[in-house]
Order: C-alpha cells, then sequence, then structure tokens
C-alpha cells in the first residue's frame, strides 16, 4: 500500500488546478487573429473604405445610362407678351410648367468609359488596402501573441538568477560568519542578488503591458490570461523556405498587397489621365422631353433632338486638369518604384534573419550548455577557496545572457517569419480577410 501525504501534495494539486483552468480558457493564435480582424477598427475602417470605393463605382457605371429628369415649376405672377393688331400686349396672370427630361450622351470621346476604369481601379485599390490592413494586424498578432511568451521566458530566466544570488549570497554570510569569507563577497551578490530582483520586475513589467497590448489588439475588455503557445513550440516549428533573391523579389511583386495598391492607383491615374485629356473635345448628347403648361392657355409641347457642346475657353482649366493629371500619373509610377525598393529591402533582410536564426539558437544553447558546466565547477572552487567571487559573478552573469539571449533569438525568428508572411500576404490567405 502506497500512503500519500496530503499536506505535501497540496502544493501540486493546486498548481494541476491553476494549468486546467488556464488551458481550459487558453487563447490560441487563430482566435487571437479571428477576433482582431472582426472587432478592431482598423479592419472595420477599411471595409467601410471598400463599399465607399464599390458605391463611387456604381455611380460611375452611371454614366453609360440616360438621365430623366422630372421639372415642375409655379409661378403666382408672371408677365406674357402677346401680339394684338400688330403690336405688342402685356398680360399679368399666373403659370405652371411642368416637363420630363431626359438626356443621353452619345458620344464623348471615350470619357466616360475611362472614368469607369478609373473608379474600377480605384475599387481595387481599396480591396488591397483592405488587405494590407489585415495583413498589417495578424503580424502584430503574432507579435505580441509570442512577445507575452518571450516576456514569460525573460521572468523564468530572471527568477533562477534571483534563486541563484539568494543561495551565493546566504552561503557568503555564512561563510563570513565562520571566517571562510569576506564582506565583500556577500556585498558583491548581495548587489547581484538586488540587480536580478530589479530584472524580474521589469520581465513582469514587459509580461503585463503585452498581455494588455494583445487584450486592446484582439478587443478583449481585460488582460489574457492564458496564452496556448510557446517560444520553443513555434520557432522549432518554423523553417526558412529555400529562395533565391529573384524568386523572392518576384514573388514580392506578385503578393504584397501595398504594392497592389500602389499598382491599382497607377491604373487609376492613367485612366483619369486620359479622360482629362479628352475634355476639350466636348460631348454629343440626345436630348428629349415632354412639358405640359397651363398659362393663359393649356398646351402639350414635345421636342426631340441631338446636341452638342465643345468648349472654346475656360481660361485654361481645362489643359491645367489634363497636365495635373499626367503629374499624378507620374507620381504614381515613382512611388510605386520607391516602395518595391523599400519592401524589398525589409523583405531580404527579414528573410536572412531568418536563416541565421536556427545557427544563433544553436549557438546560445551550446552557450548555456558549457556555462551551466562551467559554472558547478566553479562554484566547487570558490567553496574550496580555489577561485573567487569574480569568477562566479563572471560566469553567473554569461549564464544568465546566453538565457536570454536564447529567448531573444527564438521570438526574432518568429518575428521575422511573421514579417514575411506579412509581405507576401500569406497571414491572409483565409476567409477572414475578405469579409
Amino acid at each position: 500500500m502506497i500512503f500519500i501525504n496530503r499536506k505535501c501534495m497540496r502544493p501540486y494539486i493546486y498548481s494541476l488546478i491553476f494549468l486546467l483552468g488556464v488551458n481550459a480558457g487558453a487563447l490560441t493564435l487563430d482566435e487571437a487573429i479571428e477576433k482582431t480582424l472582426k472587432t478592431h477598427p482598423d479592419a472595420h475602417a477599411a471595409s467601410l473604405r471598400y463599399e465607399s470605393a464599390a458605391a463611387a463605382s456604381i455611380s460611375a457605371e452611371s454614366a453609360r445610362y440616360p438621365r430623366i429628369d422630372l421639372n415642375a415649376a409655379y409661378y403666382p405672377t408672371k408677365t406674357y407678351v402677346m401680339p394684338v393688331s400688330g403690336a405688342f400686349s402685356t398680360k399679368q396672370s399666373d403659370g405652371f410648367h411642368t416637363d420630363v427630361t431626359g438626356v443621353y450622351s452619345l458620344w464623348d470621346f471615350g470619357r466616360s468609359k475611362k472614368k469607369i476604369s478609373a473608379a474600377l481601379s480605384f475599387q481595387e485599390g481599396t480591396q488591397g488596402s483592405k488587405n494590407l490592413t489585415a495583413s498589417e494586424l495578424i503580424e502584430q498578432v503574432w507579435v505580441r501573441y509570442y512577445g507575452v511568451a518571450y516576456a514569460a521566458s525573460l521572468i523564468e530566466a530572471a527568477e533562477s538568477s534571483v534563486k541563484f544570488y539568494e543561495g551565493e549570497y546566504t552561503r557568503a554570510l555564512n561563510m563570513r560568519i565562520n571566517g571562510l569569507k569576506t564582506e565583500a563577497d556577500a556585498l558583491r551578490f548581495k548587489a547581484s542578488l538586488l540587480e536580478s530582483r530589479d530584472r524580474l520586475e521589469s520581465a513582469r513589467n514587459i509580461y503585463d503591458k503585452t498581455r494588455l497590448s494583445l487584450a486592446l489588439l484582439a478587443g478583449e475588455d481585460t488582460l489574457v490570461t492564458g496564452i496556448q503557445g510557446s517560444l520553443d513550440q513555434r520557432s522549432n516549428t518554423i523553417m526558412a523556405k529555400e529562395y533565391t533573391p529573384e524568386l523572392l523579389r518576384q514573388e514580392l511583386r506578385e503578393r504584397n498587397p501595398r504594392l497592389k495598391v500602389l499598382s491599382a492607383a497607377i491604373l487609376q491615374s492613367k485612366a483619369l489621365s486620359d479622360a482629362a485629356n479628352t475634355e476639350r473635345y466636348g460631348e454629343v448628347m440626345l436630348v428629349a422631353s415632354a412639358g405640359h403648361d397651363n398659362s393663359l392657355s393649356v398646351y402639350n409641347s414635345y421636342q426631340t433632338g441631338i446636341m452638342g457642346t465643345i468648349p472654346l475657353y475656360d481660361g485654361g482649366k481645362l489643359s491645367a486638369e489634363a497636365q495635373k493629371s499626367r503629374i499624378a500619373h507620374s507620381i504614381a509610377l515613382k512611388e510605386f518604384e520607391s516602395s518595391e525598393r523599400v519592401l524589398w529591402q525589409e523583405l531580404y533582410g527579414a528573410y536572412l534573419d531568418l536563416q541565421h536564426a536556427d545557427e544563433t539558437i544553436t549557438a546560445k544553447e551550446g552557450v548555456i550548455e558549457a556555462t551551466g558546466k562551467t559554472l558547478r565547477l566553479i562554484e566547487e572552487r570558490y567553496k574550496q577557496g580555489l577561485a573567487t567571487y569574480l569568477d562566479v559573478l563572471e560566469a553567473q552573469n554569461t549564464l544568465d545572457n546566453g538565457r536570454t539571449g536564447l529567448a531573444d533569438a527564438k521570438y526574432q525568428k518568429i518575428r521575422a517569419y511573421a514579417q514575411i508572411q506579412k509581405l507576401l500576404n500569406k497571414g491572409c490567405d483565409n476567409d477572414l480577410c475578405k469579409n
């Protein structure tokens, strides 16, 4: 029969209950992304801009159809001129007029078609802007989500450091009482203990700030209490896909949402420029109306005809508008070129960081393993009086830096991966980005 000491088991039971409670309500990465895309104001604003662009496209499309207006006018008093016996006489009376007038553009040298094309390009650009917003939000979720795990790793490393310095400080005090160590040993370990406690509080501060940032991003009212994910799990699953620089840059041009927005802006500015260049040619319209008058006598009137307009003088307005649209098109081309260069530099830098990340992680793990063994040897030598407290402090400081550096290397690998996903619009290949 096995006997269990309930008092000794109580802390483990509490820990098990806590872990089960956290995991039951833990927030997964996909859940955080879903909540962010559904609740974040930037995502809503991007959707509204797309709806506005779609309405603008419908408005531009209306130029293909005739316009029909109903006009009505009533005059309580109006002067009428009538010929009577070879002379003109006037008479005051009220008057009422109503008519239905229709106007249809027969030919405007393709101007309406170009404006419709510009509106559709603008709509396509707002769809790209919507995807860009979603990609940026997804990257922010990745950074904050694993930022919480990163801060937790910093806390773990700091707690280990505090525990070590507490033990060394206590040992140094006892050895000083026995005359084996000096006051300098105890004071130096005390100073390191205070520094490690400060690092622990700073790590906890970062942890709470990141949790709050993630909660606000996902539209949560309270701090995120549970995270289903760790730096080790995610960094181990991320693999750097092999690319040549040419293929990587080509994929950037084809997939990047920012470049898609700028490409749509180029098409829009070109269509508007072409439309502005035809303004000086005027327009040919079909005009028809049917009216009814009730003034002195009652009669109906009808008219149908073709009307053409050609602007002869406008003070240089049309020429200036055409020049303005051509410049806008040139600016759009240069903005695309400039943005493509900046994005390529950003993407290639992130790609190199991701490729180098595993080497850094392996190096940090080697430092931790070697320094841990060294520290244990130096501790024994210190107890025997064969090493100084400075040797112990140096070894522990190297171990602390290795643990922090390992967590940072894994976090930077995840950030580089998230950045690549954003730049290549791969984090947005789901239905959430299309709704």
